[in-house]
C-alpha cells in the first residue's frame, strides 16, 4: 500500500478540486480512524486555501438513529465547528432504514449542496452505502445485497482513505470502547432497550451488550470485553472491504495533525 503523508493528499484535494468544481471529496476508514476529526479540518482547509465553503454528509448507517449518540461516536455541535452535517438523526430508532433510502438522500444533498456553491464531503464508514454512492449502484429487489450493477457516476470523486497500523488501530478502539461505557452508553443503552427498536438499531455496538449484562448473564466487565471485539471484528471487515482499492488515497492517519 502506498501512503500518502498529510502535505500530500492536501495537494491532492486542491488539484482535484480546481480541476472538477462539482467534484466531491470522501473520506473513508475503519472505525475510530479519525475520519469526523478529519474532515471536519478538510473542510476548514478548503476554504481557507481554496475559498470555497464544504459541507459534511455523515455516511453511517447507526448515526442516523435518533438519541443513539454515545454509542455511535455520533459528532457532536462543537465538533461541528460550525461546518454543516447531514446524515445524523433522520430516523426513528423504531425505523428500518435501507442503503436505498439513504443513496438517495445522499443523492439530493449532494445536489443541493452543489447547487449554493459548496462541496460536498462523504465521511463515514458504512461500506455499502459509501460505494452506493460514489460508484452509483443499481440495487436490485433486495437492498442489502452489494449490486453487481452500477451506472455512472454522478459526480467526480476524490477517495481518501484513514490507514492505521492494525495493533495501533486496535488499541485506540480497545481505548474508546471504555471511554464509552464510561461516558454515558450503558445509560443511553439502557433507555433505548426501553423502546422497540428495530433490527438496524439493536444492532448498534454496545445495546446488546449491555441489555445481557442487564439480564443478568454477564458481568459488566464481559459486557466491555465483547464491545471491544465486535468493534476489532467490524474493523477486519472494514479492511477487508476496501483491501486492494486502487480508487483510495490511503493517508498516513498516524502521523497527522489537525
Amino acid at each position: 500500500m502506498n501512503l500518502f503523508s498529510q502535505a500530500d493528499i492536501e495537494q491532492n484535494i486542491l488539484s482535484f478540486l480546481k480541476e472538477n468544481p462539482s467534484g466531491v471529496l470522501e473520506i473513508v476508514g475503519p472505525t475510530a480512524s479519525g475520519k469526523t476529526g478529519f474532515s471536519v479540518y478538510i473542510a476548514k482547509w478548503v476554504e481557507q486555501n481554496l475559498g470555497k465553503k464544504c459541507e459534511v454528509i455523515s455516511v453511517d448507517s447507526r448515526q442516523i438513529f435518533r438519541g443513539c449518540n454515545i454509542s455511535s461516536a455520533k459528532i457532536t455541535e462543537e465538533e461541528m465547528q460550525g461546518i454543516p452535517h447531514y446524515g445524523l438523526d433522520i430516523a426513528d430508532p423504531q425505523e428500518t432504514y435501507s442503503v436505498v433510502q439513504f443513496q438517495q438522500y445522499a443523492f439530493e444533498k449532494i445536489e443541493k449542496i452543489q447547487s449554493r456553491g459548496n462541496i460536498p464531503i462523504l465521511c463515514g464508514g458504512t461500506m455499502l452505502w459509501l460505494d452506493a454512492i460514489s460508484e452509483n449502484y443499481v440495487f436490485t429487489d433486495n437492498p442489502d445485497v452489494k449490486s453487481t450493477q452500477r451506472d455512472i457516476p454522478r459526480w467526480p470523486v476524490l477517495k481518501i482513505g484513514m490507514h492505521w497500523d492494525r495493533v495501533n488501530l486496535y488499541e485506540r478502539l480497545d481505548l474508546r470502547s471504555v471511554q464509552m461505557f464510561e461516558g454515558g452508553m450503558i445509560e443511553e443503552a439502557k433507555e433505548m432497550l426501553k423502546k422497540p427498536l428495530s433490527r438496524s438499531t439493536l444492532t448498534i455496538f454496545g445495546y446488546q451488550e449491555i441489555a445481557v449484562w442487564i439480564e443478568g448473564e454477564t458481568t459488566q466487565e464481559e459486557a466491555l470485553l465483547l464491545n471491544q471485539k465486535r468493534n476489532r471484528n467490524y474493523a477486519k471487515r472494514q479492511l477487508t472491504w476496501w483491501r486492494g482499492r486502487e480508487d483510495i488515497q490511503w493517508i498516513d492517519a498516524e502521523n497527522m495533525r489537525f
